[in-house]
């Protein structure tokens, strides 16, 4: 009987103990703010090559120029002459071009209610590239985590930029001090399982610069295109 009675306080204490510890493991890591940068490429048309034509001597032909004037005529009539000549200057012709705007794809973060926790020095990014083209855009923003308590920082893309333009072909070096010696594709949420990628983690303020490297697929038309490069921050 006694033995009965010390098992059943044996069960009962590791029930409550498992109850206990539910909440703790929750709140080891929830999520307290989440912030988007809207990553737009302007795609533009590759501009056609100039084939310079060779140059021939085109002998001119004379020109002949001719001038009048009044002869023995008084003073008047010579005045009323030269007011009625005519000038002819040559006009130039303005053209202006239309401007593209961004067509901005709004990323559908969660509410950011502890805004100051994470926080971005920019809320676009705009990228001007040519079919088949890299480039780069150093430190193109700043992400920084405002707070000593522990913490971790994903990152992702929302999704691609287009059927035929992955939005792995975004790459970022994400840095707090000294750049990475390589960069790293971002992980596409619509493609990876709807997940995000751990990008840090630790105890105190830290200022990341984002580096972005964005490679055009030969394939892509002119156009515009956009994803949201997303941060979350997780605290316990």
């Amino acid at each position: 009987m006694k033995y009965f009675k010390l098992s059943l306080a044996a069960v009962g204490l590791l029930i409550l103990s498992l109850v206990l510890l539910q909440p703790v493991k929750a709140g080891l890591s929830s999520q307290q703010a989440q912030i988007g940068v809207t990553i737009v490429v302007i795609v533009s048309p590759t501009p056609l090559a100039y084939n310079e034509r060779s140059t021939t001597t085109v002998a001119q032909a004379p020109v002949i120029t001719s001038s009048m004037s009044l002869d023995r005529a008084t003073p008047a009539l010579k005045h009323v002459f030269d007011a009625q000549s005519l000038q002819f200057e040559q006009t130039s012709s303005l053209v202006v071009a239309q401007v593209q705007h961004p067509l901005l794809v709004q990323a559908a973060v969660s509410p950011n209610p502890n805004a100051t926790l994470l926080t971005s020095n920019n809320t676009e990014v705009v990228i001007n590239a040519s079919p088949g083209t890299t480039l780069q855009v150093p430190c193109a923003f700043t992400v920084t985590v405002s707070t000593t308590t522990s913490w971790s920082l994903d990152e992702g893309l929302t999704n691609d930029f287009s059927s035929s333009f992955p939005g792995k072909d975004l790459a970022n070096n994400t840095y707090a001090s000294t750049p990475l010696p390589t960069s790293t594709p971002y992980l596409v949420y619509a493609d990876d399982g709807s997940a995000w990628s751990l990008l840090a983690s630790g105890s105190k303020i830290t200022t990341y610069c984002v580096t972005l490297t964005v490679t055009v697929p030969a394939s892509v038309t002119a156009g515009t295109y956009s994803s949201n490069a997303i941060y979350t921050l997780f605290m316990s």
